[in-house]
């Protein structure tokens, strides 16, 4: 069955390592509850630190150019990506109903489904 990468945006910054407000403590029960209603699909995922924590990598002059490295993000964007949910399903309209039910999709964030390579798959 194919996978799909959930990506989770949200508007701000928030940082998920801490449940120190009500609202947060909300939220990631909400999470909780998605994460076992979608427990036969998940795959893998995680909440990720928020962008001031990021380091961006690139090469300057091709593969073998000098590599340079900045802190946090690559652009400044309101919404920003904070977590992942890696699902097996059917097909895409599964995929697309999983991705309804977490909770950013309902407080102001977007969920982005993309179809995941397996590049162990024969013909690939």
């Amino acid at each position: 069955m194919p996978q799909y990468a959930l990506l989770i945006y949200e508007v701000g910054d928030p940082d998920w390592s801490t449940l120190d407000t009500p609202d947060k403590k909300e939220a990631m029960a909400g999470y909780g509850e998605f994460g076992a209603t979608a427990a036969a699909v998940i795959r893998g995922g995680a909440a990720l630190y928020p962008t001031t924590t990021s380091t961006v990598v690139q090469r300057r002059g091709g593969h073998g150019g000098e590599v340079v490295t900045s802190d946090g993000p690559f652009s400044e964007t309101k919404e920003v990506l904070t977590g992942f949910y890696q699902v097996e399903c059917a097909d895409l309209d599964e995929a697309l109903e999983w991705a309804s039910r977490i909770p950013a999709a309902w407080t102001g964030g977007k969920i982005e489904v993309r179809p995941i390579i397996d590049f162990s798959s024969p013909g690939a």
